[in-house]
């Protein structure tokens, strides 16, 4: 393994997609832990990535083989019970989806990755993602983890975490991170404003990255007093899902890389555009990386 890894602590699990008139669409290796690790694979070196998710002891060996295949170091795979996670999704006719743990919540939840399970000692890593909701006990281990550890960290925030009550909480989780990522929907459901600075301001302290994603929009990114407004990758739209965890990913392994938010959402769109180009997460190897790198440097970025 390289010597600095991006490690992605988020599940990793079997999606059963389902269209908005209820046709089924595509069994996909799934979970913003699966996507972001990829995103951040094909925004990073070959191995330098860590994926950090629970694991069914017969579900694991299917799981190894598919982060190999994108060239994802699968060894933050632990072991717990016999099945992994299995989640339904179902699209509305909006593009809005609603995602059922088929096990049930306590299912997946004990398939959460903490930094506990990290399979490398914390200066191995080069960047962290998570994706979760404001869990006082999940947060407390990632704020201890923070005394050992001092980034950069990139919080994906859940959408069930987005509900006007819970301003003041993600406020004060903000204070952990360095990059906090999410949709306009999301920033609607909790600040009742998709206006990037506003969201800023009222989620923001100095230092702090906002990513605020708009899909076919692009997205926006608040950093160092600045609003740079990043397009999208040109491509094809196959399916959705994963897209904004992807890009997520990628944005953290470039940031981490390079320190420049620039760079970091030009990758991020074009990561991000890779995957949502075919049913589930696509095999990496140095070509498609080329490809992305290739797709970076014609995302727009502005001022």
């Amino acid at each position: 393994m390289p010597t600095e890894l991006v490690a992605v602590l988020s599940h990793a699990v079997t999606d059963e997609i389902y269209g908005a008139d209820g046709e089924f669409l595509a069994r996909e290796v799934g979970g913003a832990g699966a996507y972001a690790a990829t995103g951040a694979s094909l925004a990073g070196e070959p191995w330098s990535t860590v994926i950090v998710s629970g694991a069914g002891a017969r579900d694991r060996p299917a799981l190894v083989r598919w982060f190999r295949e994108r060239q994802v170091e699968p060894a933050g795979l632990f072991v717990h019970g016999e099945r992994s996670p299995l989640t339904r999704i179902r699209y509305d006719h909006e593009g809005e989806r609603v995602e059922e743990p088929v096990f049930g919540a306590e299912h997946f939840a004990a398939h959460t990755p903490l930094p506990r399970h990290l399979p490398v000692p914390p200066a191995r890593l080069g960047g962290v993602y998570l994706f979760h909701d404001t869990e006082p006990r999940y947060w407390a281990e990632i704020t201890a983890f923070r005394q050992r550890w001092h980034g950069p960290l990139l919080w994906e925030i859940a959408a069930d975490a987005c509900e006007p009550g819970n301003v003041a909480t993600v406020r004060e989780l903000v204070t952990a991170v360095d990059v906090l990522s999410l949709n306009v929907a999301e920033a609607r459901s909790l600040l009742g404003t998709t206006d990037p600075a506003e969201v800023h301001r009222a989620l923001g302290r100095p230092g702090l990255v906002l990513v605020l994603r708009g899909g076919a929009d692009g997205a926006v990114v608040c950093a160092d007093g600045h609003l740079l407004h990043a397009g999208v990758a040109p491509g094809a739209v196959v399916d959705p899902t994963g897209g904004g965890n992807s890009h997520s990913g990628a944005f953290l392994a470039a940031f981490a890389r390079t320190g420049d938010a620039r760079c970091a959402a030009r990758y991020a769109a074009a990561a991000a555009s890779v995957v949502i180009a075919q049913n589930g997460a696509p095999p990496i190897d140095q070509a498609l990386r080329a490809d992305v790198t290739a797709r970076a440097g014609r995302v727009r970025v502005h001022p």
